[in-house]
């Protein structure tokens, strides 16, 4: 696979983001997370400084198992669930009850406890813009996913976890997965630190970096290379998930048979359906399941 998309490649995904996808992964405007009830765990918030130079602080919302509070001893490895554009860290509670289905995951024995973390992967140009965390138009979200936000994500959100919470802190407590967008950053971020995850999930994921990325080469440097090095010791769990009318299915068919050629261990989930929630909702919930087993 070619490292950029060609210019027509580029603008039909810049219309796709600007339309279709804003559709499906607009963010909600309630920020607020006491507004949020009907789980059985208990749902915080962190708000932490930003090590980004133009931005001080950002917010990440955590669900902690129902027995976190109640067994001082215990460690729990940590889920960490990226945001597409126009999302940010309350939109996978909204649009697809990540919360209450994780629940019913776990009464029923199909997941392990573990922490889930939603953190905001949006690019702010300061604080003025950031706004409390405000969802980024779909075009401009796009655009600047440029690697800033991704090159402080293990610092500021999985090191700030480590030591807030009582976590298992090595790769094989970690997992991060995320949708369309988000499933470009979890990519990149899982190829670049292949020591800190071992469970990845890829739902509906673009995969060509964008023009502005090529400075940031120390998170969207070379992928394949990159990935010959995670590789070397595989993950436990590196699944591929996409619609047969998603209209990112042509390339993640050719990413899948690459990955397939080169003999990299993965999971790959063809449904029906396209560039929707309804899929994302059955992503999350069965890579749920495959995860610290």
């Amino acid at each position: 696979m070619r490292s950029l998309p060609g210019l027509p490649l580029l603008l039909l995904l810049l219309v796709v983001c600007s339309c279709s996808v804003a559709r499906y992964a607009r963010g909600p405007e309630d920020r607020e997370i006491a507004a949020r009830s009907g789980f059985e765990g208990t749902l915080e918030t962190v708000t932490y400084p930003c090590s980004e130079p133009d931005l001080s602080e950002r917010r990440m919302v955590v669900y902690l198992p129902k027995e976190y509070y109640r067994d001082s001893l215990r460690r729990y490895p940590v889920m960490y669930l990226l945001h597409g554009v126009r999302g940010n860290e309350v939109t996978w509670i909204d649009s697809a009850q990540v919360l209450t289905r994780l629940d019913s995951l776990r009464a029923a024995g199909k997941a392990e406890d573990f922490i889930l973390v939603l953190p905001n992967m949006n690019r702010y140009s300061g604080d003025r813009d950031y706004k409390n965390g405000h969802a980024v138009p779909a075009l401009k979200a796009f655009w600047t996913l440029d690697g800033e936000v991704e090159r402080y994500f293990v610092r500021d959100v999985v090191e700030r976890m480590d030591s807030l919470y009582r976590t298992v802190a090595s790769k094989s407590g970690r997992a991060i997965a995320g949708m369309s967008s988000g499933g470009l950053q979890v990519l990149y971020l899982s190829a670049a630190y292949p020591d800190t995850f071992d469970f990845v999930g890829l739902f509906s994921p673009y995969t060509y970096p964008t023009f502005v990325a090529n400075t940031h080469n120390d998170i969207y440097g070379p992928l394949w290379s990159r990935l010959k090095r995670q590789f070397a010791n595989p993950p436990a769990v590196y699944s591929v998930y996409i619609g047969k009318t998603d209209f990112f299915y042509p390339h993640i068919r050719l990413f899948d048979a690459k990955l397939t050629r080169k003999g990299y261990p993965h999971k790959f989930v063809l449904a029906e359906g396209g560039h929707e929630w309804y899929n994302w909702t059955d992503f999350y919930v069965d890579f749920c399941q495959d995860i610290f087993r």
